[in-house]
């Protein structure tokens, strides 16, 4: 009997260490794939490519942006950005008053799929405005989510970079301009007080000469007038404001693109499993190579006797 328990130790031992080993570093894998999403580094592009950056402010209103992920990212794991356009009452992010929603683009980022391109072009403010690169695809237009309001930032720690500027509009007529009625008055006077009717007289003198007296003495008088007045059109004349510089004070952005989920959406998949019965797994392998460890140990201790 003792002869068949020596000889069954060693094959036990064996069978625990094939068992528990595997089981053991699959628990482990496992676990380490769970934590596997994490953050990474983002750089963006306002030149088609040939510059990459991660200012945290920008300098310029751009409308098409290229995004990209840095570093070690782990299969499975997504990362959504997204690019927003706003007008605004203000040149700066103390002053944007109310912002109005303009457009919005948003991507998907992963290992197979580093780098993609948002595009707002055909929604850029005209006066002033404000523009956001962010972590996510939440769109913060004003209905599926609230709209920026200084001081009350939507993005929180989701940022990565962003613009305020612009500059002012031009004044807009109050009312439309109408044609111009000239007015005219005429008031002409005519007055002829003829004297005489053309008639000569003949008055016949004592000396015996006679005279002969005609006198017209018309008078015409004429006092035209006459005035027009034009129009002026009531609304202002439209005026070019320059630019205002960029704002810096604004908030500031991080080069950092958050993962959607701490977990690969690829693990589970993969090893057919859960997080729970690689633990069971792992403690009944843990057991066996216990057992077969204790009982190589006991049969060479039996052995050393003998």
């Amino acid at each position: 009997m003792h002869q068949l328990l020596r000889r069954s130790l060693p094959a036990l031992a064996a069978l625990g260490i094939a068992v528990g080993t595997p089981l053991l570093t699959a628990g482990t894998a496992q676990a380490q794939a769970e934590h596997g999403c994490g953050a990474v580094g983002v750089q963006f592009s306002v030149d088609g490519g040939k510059g990459w950056i991660s200012d945290g402010r920008m300098s310029q209103p751009h409308g098409v942006i290229q995004v990209r992920l840095v570093g070690d990212v782990v299969d499975g794991c997504d990362y959504r950005i997204s690019l927003a356009s706003y007008d605004t009452e203000g040149p700066t992010w103390a002053t944007s008053g109310k912002q109005t929603f303009l457009g919005w683009a948003t991507t998907t980022l992963r290992s197979g799929n580093r780098q993609a391109t948002l595009d707002v072009s055909a929604h850029l403010p005209k006066c002033y405005g404000q523009i956001d690169l962010y972590n996510g695809d939440k769109k913060f237009d004003g209905v599926a989510n609230p709209a920026p309001r200084y001081p009350d930032g939507v993005f929180t720690d989701n940022l990565i970079s962003a613009w305020n500027g612009g500059k002012a509009c031009a004044p807009t007529p109050s009312g439309t301009p109408t044609a111009p009625v000239p007015t005219s008055s005429a008031s002409p006077t005519s007055t002829a007080t003829p004297h005489p009717t053309g008639t000569p007289t003949a008055t016949t003198t004592p000396s015996g000469t006679a005279t002969a007296t005609a006198t017209a003495s018309p008078s015409t008088t004429a006092k035209p007038s006459a005035s027009a007045t034009t129009g002026t059109p009531s609304g202002g004349t439209p005026s070019t404001t320059p630019a205002v510089p960029a704002d810096t004070t604004g908030p500031v952005g991080k080069p950092t693109a958050n993962p959607v989920s701490t977990t690969p959406a690829s693990t589970l998949a993969s090893t057919g499993g859960n997080s729970s019965q690689m633990i069971v797994y792992g403690a009944g392998g843990a057991a066996l190579l216990a057992v077969g460890g204790g009982a190589l140990v006991i049969a060479r201790r039996r052995g050393a006797r003998r």
